[in-house]
């Protein structure tokens, strides 16, 4: 009676703590004027208590397509690959009819997309949030734009927006323990608004050297209008290194030899919080 008692309670604590909130965004962050293509980073913020362990994904999307189009090649998961599965589109429709659903603007051109990212590590779980880390980045989509001033919304699908036109909405999991998964709750979505009166510069960024052992040389296609921030995160999204650039700089230098030897992604971002610009780089071993 005893073991039961204590299965029970185990049982009844794993479906508890599976119950937890996330948030998600859709964040506009770099756009490239050469290719006409934005950039929007999926990211996650986990807001309960303790951590949360990411599992499977499912996405949903709806966009203007009447002046937006998706581009698939230039769209990707940004998981670690050795724990879970690369970015993978099952439907995309465009020029749909919506005929004004609930809250969305473009009614005659709608966009479709669903995407998801699965957890190929089921025994041990996946990348680890707490409630104290700042927005994960698990994903980046790309978006063919017809020019600067063409961008426009892009909006989750999410139950009392947009369930009157489909009933499928964005589907988080929650790993709990080998080979188990739960859907966990998400308390709030932040939609992708482009407004350009408040878009900052954006740059063009090239390192050099790269693949690089030591250090590598981050130069921007211009000298910097005001003073940004320049951080580099892993492929699971963790923000190991941040560097200050000043106003008029061109270029700045970075050490990198206490890296593991690996792939790393590079973010400029301005005084209030905005992505204008990115790359990446290689760690090799010296």
């Amino acid at each position: 009676m005893k073991t039961l008692l204590t299965l029970l309670s185990f049982s009844f604590f794993i479906s508890l703590s599976a119950q937890k909130d996330v948030t998600l965004r859709l964040n506009p962050s770099f756009y490239d004027e050469s290719r006409q293509t934005v950039y929007v980073d999926i990211e996650l913020q986990y807001n309960g208590s303790g951590a949360f362990r990411l599992a499977d994904q499912n996405y949903r999307l709806y966009f203007d397509s009447e002046l937006m189009t998706i581009d698939e090649d230039y769209s990707r998961s940004d998981l670690p690959q050795d724990v879970y599965s690369a970015l993978a589109i099952s439907e995309i429709y465009e020029g749909l009819d919506a005929d004004r659903i609930n809250q969305l603007d473009f009614d005659d051109k709608l966009g479709f997309i669903n995407f998801n990212i699965d957890l190929i590590n089921t025994q041990q779980g996946g990348i680890v949030f707490r409630q104290d880390d700042l927005w994960h980045r698990v994903a980046v989509l790309a978006f063919r734009v017809e020019d600067k001033e063409s961008l426009s919304q892009i909006v989750w699908s999410r139950p009392e927006m947009t369930d009157g036109y489909a009933t499928a909405f964005v589907e988080i999991m929650e790993w709990v323990a080998p080979n188990k998964t739960e859907v966990a709750s998400i308390e709030d979505y932040v939609d992708a608004s482009f407004s350009l009166a408040t878009q900052d510069h954006s740059y063009d960024v090239a390192v050099y050297p790269n693949p690089s052992s030591d250090f590598i040389k981050i130069t921007f296609d211009e000298e910097i209008s005001q003073d940004i921030n320049i951080k580099v995160y892993d492929t699971a999204g963790r923000s190991l290194m941040s560097r200050k650039a000043l106003k008029g700089d061109i270029d700045v230098a970075l050490t990198i030899a206490d890296l593991q030897e690996g792939s790393y992604n590079i973010e400029i971002i301005s005084t209030n919080d905005q992505k204008v610009g990115r790359t990446s780089f290689i760690k090799v071993g010296s």
